[in-house]
């Protein structure tokens, strides 16, 4: 019985993944990211899908309910990414799996699967 637990805890323990389907798009192939942050004057992503650069895609918003979005597509294949809000708070999404960044902190997950853009 130990021996299946030890199996199985990896396993349980794995954030469980975003598939770009779960995701809302405005277009076939593309993926949506949305932050729900009002108060924020500027919101960009950065992710590995962009080398982490913070200025390349900046957020669009807020719209009358304080939603940001963006619109990207993307091939298929797991990236990691977080919001940068004002520059300066690196935010992961509240609506995705999150993985340890190595350096004490988090990242979100997206998984683009094959067949999906």
């Amino acid at each position: 019985m130990h021996m299946v637990i030890a199996y199985l805890l990896p396993f349980l323990a794995a954030p469980l993944p975003v598939f770009a389907a779960d995701l809302p798009a405005r277009n076939p192939g593309s993926v949506t990211f949305s932050l729900l942050k009002p108060e924020a004057r500027e919101v960009a992503l950065a992710g590995s899908f962009n080398q982490w650069d913070r200025e390349r895609h900046r957020l669009a918003g807020p719209d009358r309910n304080g939603r940001w979005a963006i619109t990207l597509p993307l091939a298929p294949g797991r990236y990691e990414y977080l919001f940068v809000v004002n520059s300066t708070d690196w935010t992961p999404d509240p609506a995705a799996p999150s993985v340890s960044d190595g350096f004490g902190g988090k990242n979100s997950v997206l998984l683009v699967p094959d067949g999906e853009r």
